[in-house]
């Protein structure tokens, strides 16, 4: 009720007076539909269904989390077709009460209820629940409330077969058109994720329709099963068909790891579903709607006129699949010596002795390491998420270290009453998994804040890989810089008549985010002169280069292109930094030299003194039309022959990886922002006849530019014109690194380090 209407109203009587009527209260069942916080359903009376506003932001390739009753009345499965389909394996639920029945006559299926063993009803409801466009899809709910499955009692075993389980459950409404990108999407996002658990080899399986117990028609799962086998051959893995072995309501690609003692498990599952939206009348508003449900595009200006409600399809897809599976399979594959960053105890800090003094600089010394030092009446901050606990019982310090490296603690901290008075504690990192450097046996002292910031960036080194790597669109400079204060240079030149000395490279971009890198300290963490020369271009003069010693480590077989040159450039960024902090620290504890200000070995040495401001680094990958990564040849022959190969084989794709990482901005919780993007090129290769026979590519290898000094594809080069027909996507990135992602890369991990991505490209789309 608006009370500022009748307020009006009242006013104008003679009888008014100068009380405003008592506002009703806040009622949280008008707010929350109001606000799209939650929704309810007559399949599931007194089961909330929170949306995304209401739940957590499942962000990760772009879900939002719900949140779905457990519950649902029988009728709900009679219409998704669970209860003619899979009734078996469901659980029936009814009330006890007669005075508390649904219905008031006995028996009547309204008082029948039906555990739920999978969401994808639920989430059918919630896409139901409004009107929908064309505009908006695809639509991708995540959902992580139990399920429970009845499974016959001699199968259960351990975690691996239960009855009550987690599921990182996911839905995915798309239009036709989009079906064999979703997918694609979702097997880049099992690839990451396995790769980052480094579990596999696994191996892809296409399900097809069974031979009975099915809903819908022969030509729908025909349609079908070409989009998954579509998406399967364009993926670039090998897969196999399992005849018959699909769910009811379509087709599905497992993936199936093999455990430690040589037995398959299907974990990751995607699943095609044209039936369940038909059967709950889902539709969204598009033009031209019969191209529309044929996945095709027309211009035609009267079918476009036309618009009408069109079925969305309906993607299921689990990559960890039952959570409790997943982690029966992580520790036997692990065997009790986890990687750090997913190691359950990470660090023990344990006492010399139980007085007061060492307790409380080893409680300070947890405060600090968890992230929860600050005052507790100020904002509440996001947990470092390390695990940390405590020994100051009044064992003796030989027993305590002992048993921390029995339950697998991955860092021994000790604190003694000789570090109280410089507030130090001693670290011991010898219990870290294999194939971490040597030096991290050796016992060191150091401050809980020093040892904060080599713990975040021990944890986050091993996660690179589940960092978003989201099409984002291009930055507006002109809006950047009024957020910042900052003014461009005008777009239009001096009159004809002056007469200038032309600007230094760069100059006329006179961006905040470049203003930001020329005066502060800025990292190139590659070796390659090509990436150097185009960030110089920018106008960077003390712009240094340090490459990493790490050897690479990912697997290309395993990760696939996507993940396998993020992960890379991601971890020579996270190298080099953790290099640079390293060896500032050293180079503060010795005594500065005395020096000319104008000297400019001076000026360097004094910058080596400082932490970096931001480390930009990056990777290239050729990937072939089969999908398989072109390895970069290491002598003149091999990049003939090489060559030779793109030129015959023509189409492939250029992928280029950037991370920028800088330091956080809030000293009280030290750490990194970190932000990386993977670049996709097209290139369509010359053919010999039109002007690249094989002694044209023999000169062009032999020249300085044709052979990369720094390990990389000789059509790198900017004489690698010479060699390409036709590029669609950015020129730059084919060179090694697209200028403009850098940027926009740079400004987020500088400026904007609090923020999501932004979706305002999106928006105005629309």
């Amino acid at each position: 009720m608006n009370w500022s209407r009748m307020t009006d109203v009242t006013g104008c009587s003679s009888h008014a007076t100068s009380q405003l009527p008592p506002r009703p209260p806040a009622d949280h069942r008008q707010l929350g539909v109001q606000q799209e916080l939650f929704t309810t359903s007559i399949y599931s009376p007194g089961s909330p269904i929170l949306l995304p506003n209401g739940a957590r932001q499942y962000v990760r390739y772009g879900f939002d989390e719900v949140i779905t009753p457990t519950i649902y009345k029988k009728a709900l499965w009679r219409k998704s077709g669970h209860l003619e389909n899979y009734s078996d394996d469901m659980y029936t639920v009814t009330s006890t009460s007669p005075s508390r029945s649904d219905s008031t006559k006995a028996g009547d299926e309204e008082d029948e209820y039906g555990l739920k063993p999978m969401n994808c009803p639920g989430h059918c409801l919630i896409f139901a629940s409004q009107r929908r466009s064309y505009r908006q899809l695809p639509i991708r709910y995540a959902d992580f409330s139990p399920l429970h499955r009845n499974e016959i009692s001699g199968a259960l075993s351990g975690l691996t077969r239960v009855r009550r389980f987690h599921q990182d459950d996911g839905h995915i409404f798309c239009r036709p058109i989009q079906i064999e990108e979703e997918i694609r999407k979702t097997l880049d996002f099992v690839r990451v994720v396995y790769s980052t658990f480094k579990l596999g080899p696994y191996r892809l399986a296409l399900s097809t329709r069974p031979a009975e117990h099915y809903i819908g028609t022969a030509e729908e799962w025909e349609g079908a099963e070409s989009a998954l086998k579509r998406a399967l051959d364009a993926s670039g893995q090998e897969w196999t068909v399992n005849e018959g072995d699909g769910a009811f309501y379509g087709p599905k690609i497992d993936i199936v790891l093999r455990d430690s003692d040589g037995k398959e498990h299907q974990t990751a599952t995607i699943q095609l579903d044209f039936q369940l939206p038909k059967r709950f009348d889902l539709g969204y508003l598009a033009p031209a709607p019969e191209f529309e449900r044929r996945g095709e595009i027309t211009s035609d200006p009267d079918k476009l006129a036309e618009s009408g409600l069109v079925a969305p399809v309906l993607i299921h897809r689990a990559v960890l699949g039952s959570v409790e599976r997943l982690m029966a399979l992580l520790i036997e594959h692990y065997d009790g010596k986890w990687p750090f960053w997913l190691n359950p105890r990470q660090v023990m800090i344990v006492t010399v002795n139980d007085s007061e003094p060492v307790v409380g600089l080893a409680r300070s010394a947890q405060d600090i390491l968890m992230g929860r030092d600050g005052s507790a009446d100020g904002p509440v901050v996001n947990p470092s998420q390390l695990v940390v606990d405590v020994d100051d019982s009044q064992r003796s310090l030989p027993l305590k270290v002992r048993e921390a490296k029995s339950k697998g603690y991955g860092i021994i901290v000790t604190v003694g009453p000789k570090q109280i008075p410089n507030g130090t504690v001693t670290v011991d990192m010898s219990g870290l998994e294999s194939g971490d450097d040597a030096k991290t046996s050796k016992q060191q002292d150091m401050l809980p804040t020093e040892l904060f910031g080599l713990l975040k960036i021990k944890a986050d080194s091993k996660q690179p890989l589940l960092q978003p790597t989201p099409s984002d669109p291009p930055p507006d400079y002109e809006t950047a810089a009024q957020e910042h204060n900052q003014t461009l240079l005008p777009r239009s030149g001096p009159p004809a008549q002056q007469t200038r000395r032309p600007p230094p490279p760069g100059a006329l971009l006179d961006l905040p985010i470049l203003k930001y890198m020329r005066t502060h300290r800025v990292v190139l963490a590659s070796a390659s002169p090509r990436r150097r020369a185009l960030l110089s271009h920018l106008g960077l003069p003390h712009l240094e280069v340090r490459a990493s010693t790490k050897p690479e480590d990912l697997s290309k077989t395993d990760l696939g292109p996507w993940a396998y040159v993020s992960g890379t450039a991601q971890q020579k960024a996270l190298d080099v930094y953790a290099a640079l902090i390293e060896e500032a620290a050293s180079k503060q504890s010795e005594p500065q030299p005395n020096s000319s200000s104008s000297d400019p070995a001076a000026g360097v040495e004094e910058r080596k003194r400082k932490d970096p401001d931001l480390v930009i680094a990056a990777d290239t990958v050729i990937v072939t039309r089969d999908g398989a990564i072109l390895e970069k040849p290491t002598s003149e022959a091999a990049h003939v022959k090489m060559l030779r190969h793109l030129r015959d084989t023509r189409a492939h794709r250029v992928l280029t990886a950037i991370c920028c990482v800088a330091p956080r901005a809030d000293a009280a919780h030290p750490g990194y922002a970190l932000a990386a993007h993977v670049e996709e090129t097209k290139v369509l290769f010359a053919r010999e006849h039109d002007g690249l026979p094989d002694d044209v590519i023999e000169a062009y290898v032999r020249t300085r530019e044709g052979v990369d000094k720094a390990g990389g594809y000789a059509v790198q080069g900017l004489g690698g014109a010479l060699l390409v027909e036709k590029v669609d996507g950015a020129v730059d990135n084919v060179i090694g690194l697209p200028v403009r992602k850098c940027l926009q890369l740079c400004e987020k991990v500088v400026f904007r380090q609090n923020e999501a991505s932004d979706d305002e490209d999106e928006e105005e789309e629309e």
